[in-house]
């Protein structure tokens, strides 16, 4: 490759790195693991993961339709592609499973499949996790401050806030690039009045041009400075309360959070009740959508739909005698015995390796997106947009596959070749006169 070439390719590749910082670089990453609440009815939550499952619902249901409302005997369109899809996918179940099975298993491990698939692909959209609506986090930490005054204790534990400077807050916001960061923490076995001058200090210095000689142990000279300086600045964050310096309006809003208990500041001597920002924000944005599997909640939930599928269908092909296999007369075989109690844990455990299977790796992908489209916008997340594209499609696949397999299992009689009795798992004669269905194979071995 000539000099000309690379010096071309290596200019380009920096001016499109400088381009992704100016247009593309979000604040610094605010990383979560459980979801964001966006509303609440009475006991009912609904969270970011929440409607982006609806999402994937909705495009799974709106496909569906286009498929299916002028269906032809030789599919074209819409119709040609999802019937190949799921052709495929009947073909690669009965590989397994065998036909009877595997078109037994069909509804629900498709369902799965599908499910899943369509979640992890649309979470890669770049609305998701930018838009959503605004938290104001200024008088949220004051009011946690507040609180624990209150109690009359310190703090139990750390409380740590990364949040953004924005220019309002409330409604619908974008997360936008270039937001400045701001950053507090309140520490366990800390008093209430104490992390009230911290807070004073770390809003002066950020909304001022205000600097403590050490911020986390500021010096009473510290706090006063820094009181003083958001007293000066109009566009400051104002403390209000018994004996600070400015007066609140009669029947405000602030004037009701006043006649609250206040939080001494043992700098300055006087009980702050309430705050308030005239001009700039710290607040979050709290997006719509966040990849649904990222939250525990739903991986949890689908895993418990598999198990009890599973135990359904292994009760409803061998009756009570699916309990063969778990509960075993220990005079007899006590090997045996423990062995079953074994294949009865095993049957528990499923539930939490299908459950963070999939969590972990969604979640880690997800992480790993939103720190490097921080680091380095435009460049390094293409290939990780890729890798998380092969990543969405093969926990599909795990999901499905093991659901499949542990079904096949738990339809079987165990012990016993089933076929020399003439009938297949579900009570029907694979050889009588006028079943066109194709006997069963032996079986797929059980996996764990």
């Amino acid at each position: 490759m000539s000099r000309i070439r690379i010096i071309v390719i290596v200019a380009i590749t920096l001016i499109v790195i400088g381009t992704g910082f100016i247009v593309a670089s979000g604040p610094e990453p605010h990383i979560a693991i459980p979801p964001e609440i966006l509303w609440t009815f009475g006991f009912f939550n609904i969270s970011s993961t929440m409607m982006a499952s609806w999402a994937a619902m909705l495009i799974l249901i709106v496909l569906g339709y286009f498929a299916t409302r002028s269906m032809k005997l030789i599919p074209t369109g819409v119709q040609n592609f999802v019937e190949g899809l799921l052709d495929a996918m009947l073909t690669q179940m009965e590989e397994v499973a065998g036909r009877e099975k595997a078109r037994h298993f069909f509804m629900v491990v498709a369902t799965f499949f599908l499910f899943i698939l369509v979640a992890n692909w649309v979470a890669l959209l770049p609305f998701f996790k930018a838009v959503g609506i605004t938290q104001d986090y200024g008088e949220e930490i004051f009011h946690e401050i507040q609180e624990q005054q209150v109690k009359g204790e310190p703090f139990d534990d750390d409380h740590h806030f990364l949040t953004w400077i924005m220019d309002d807050v409330g409604g619908v916001k974008m997360a936008l690039p270039g937001a400045e960061t701001f950053k507090f923490e309140l520490h366990l076995g800390e008093q209430p009045g104490e992390a009230l001058d911290r807070y004073i200090v770390a809003l002066s210095e950020q909304f001022t041009d205000f600097r403590a000689t050490d911020d986390e142990h500021p010096s009473e000279a510290d706090v006063h400075g820094a009181w003083e300086a958001l007293q000066a600045d109009p566009e400051a964050p104002k403390f209000h309360g018994e004996g600070a310096h400015a007066a609140l309006p009669a029947g405000s809003k602030l004037a009701s959070l006043a006649e609250e208990e206040g939080v001494p500041s043992p700098a300055l001597g006087v009980t702050l009740s309430s705050l308030e920002f005239p001009g700039q924000k710290v607040g979050m944005v709290y997006p719509f959508f966040r990849a649904a599997f990222s939250d525990v909640n739903n991986t949890l939930a689908l895993a418990i739909c598999a198990f009890f599928i599973i135990e359904f269908w292994g009760f409803q092909a061998l009756g009570l005698g699916y309990l063969g296999k778990f509960f075993m007369n220990p005079l007899k075989n006590p090997i045996m015995t423990f062995v079953g109690f074994l294949e009865l844990l095993s049957e528990f455990i499923r539930i939490i390796s299908f459950t963070f299977r999939l969590f972990g790796n969604i979640f880690a992908g997800g992480v790993l997106i939103l720190i490097l489209t921080f680091l380095v916008p435009f460049i390094a997340p293409i290939g990780i947009y890729g890798l998380e594209l092969f990543v969405g499609l093969i926990q599909a696949i795990v999901f499905a596959a093991l659901t499949l397999v542990f079904a096949v299992g738990a339809v079987e009689q165990h012990g016993e070749d089933h076929e020399s009795h003439g009938t297949d798992d579900y009570g029907h004669d694979p050889n009588a006169p006028g079943d066109t269905h194709a006997p069963l194979p032996s079986g797929a071995a059980q996996a764990h």
